[in-house]
């Protein structure tokens, strides 16, 4: 070939390799960029994110607090940022390292799932939303327009991961047309959710899935008129005497990312997981309607649904489901990276430990269940 011409391969390849991520990122440049530069998630990805924002409560509520730490030798501190433990509702123990802090709030990733059911059965108990067994096609008609089979999937089906819906955490080459980044990078996240997700057989088997949340934060929206990240979250921070601000991160349509969004102090985030083991009360108010509590806690489908480590674990409302030695059950939201909150209604603790990765999700849990036991 001649010299003045070496060049026309090599930009030709380049060139055809641009074509082939740009149809498999289905014509959207900025998600492709999103997709190549960042790959895998971050904890720093709310840096680059949009959010919205939530204010601290007009009338905070301080936590109660005791002095010392009886178990500071044991706090799984290696790459934390904050870990905050409440006990008979009293903060008995906090650490922060790693740039953490009691007013920082970090990225919780699907914790977030557990806040998208608890305001869903807030709005299902003022008369917003008539329940939990509402078919999705009834506030999203276009999903049947795709599949009819959409018709028997209801928004506790979705909210359980027993929607039937695939969904593939797989991120190997090409990357782009993967269902994981097709929705933690969604340019318009509620026109993904619309328009990607297959069906893989009848509601029932759990298949843990980042479509199902953001299906009911699309049903949420247009059965209320509001996104559930705006008025209702402020009222349940305002509800919860929450000390700081948070946030979470929504897509350039200002559509949240309900499988991950939420931004959040480990402070006010043990205030979540202290409702369930105050009956869902707030100084006498209830602020997590009884039906998210029964849903939550009742020993009813809440068998093993997946294992982790060796660990068997359920999933129910939002929430993990773990075995405890003494034949009971513990509660946990766990995002990626090592966000955990573990809620131990034998012992009447919650622990929330936020970050980046130590250990996997399941063994930072265990090992919160045995500080717990410690109390």
């Amino acid at each position: 070939m001649p010299r003045h011409t070496a060049w026309i391969l090599p930009l030709a390849i380049l060139t055809s390799a641009a074509v082939f991520l740009l149809v498999m990122a289905g014509g959207d440049a900025a998600y492709a960029l999103r997709v190549l530069g960042h790959q895998d998630s971050s904890i720093t990805d709310v840096e680059w994110k949009q959010r919205t924002s939530v204010r601290a409560a007009a009338a905070p509520r301080p936590w109660p607090a005791t002095g010392g730490c009886p178990i500071r030798q044991s706090l799984p501190t290696r790459n934390a940022q904050s870990i905050v433990v409440v006990h008979d509702g009293r903060l008995v123990c906090e650490w922060y390292g790693t740039g953490g802090a009691p007013g920082r709030p970090a990225a919780a990733f699907s914790v977030s799932k557990t806040l998208v059911s608890l305001l869903v059965s807030q709005a299902v108990a003022d008369g917003s939303i008539s329940g939990l067994d509402l078919p999705i096609t009834q506030a999203v008609p276009e999903l049947r327009a795709r599949d009819p089979r959409f018709d028997a999937i209801t928004l506790g089906d979705l909210i359980d991961m027993r929607s039937g819906i695939a969904f593939s955490e797989n991120t190997s080459f090409p990357w782009l047309n993967r269902d994981y980044p097709s929705v933690y990078y969604a340019s318009d996240l509620a026109k993904t959710v619309v328009q990607r997700p297959e069906i893989a057989g009848a509601p029932g088997p759990f298949t843990y899935n980042d479509y199902a949340p953001n299906l009911v934060g699309l049903a949420y929206q247009r059965l209320t008129g509001t996104s559930l990240t705006r008025g209702p979250l402020q009222r349940l921070w305002d509800d919860l005497g929450a000390e700081h601000p948070a946030a979470w991160c929504v897509d350039g349509h200002g559509f949240p990312y309900h499988e991950s969004g939420l931004v959040v102090t480990a402070r006010d985030l043990a205030r979540v997981g202290q409702l369930m083991l105050d009956d869902g009360k707030v100084d006498g108010r209830q602020v997590a309607p009884r039906a998210f509590l029964d849903r939550s806690l009742d020993p009813a489908n809440r068998e093993p649904v997946t294992t982790f480590a060796g660990i068997s674990v359920g999933y129910r409302n939002g929430w993990w489901v773990l075995p405890r030695g003494d034949g009971g059950r513990d509660l946990a939201a766990m995002g990626a990276h090592g966000q955990i909150m573990v809620v131990s209604p034998s012992t009447r603790t919650v622990i929330v430990r936020m970050g980046d990765d130590e250990q996997t999700n399941i063994q930072i849990a265990a090992t919160l269940q045995r500080l717990a036991d410690q109390l």
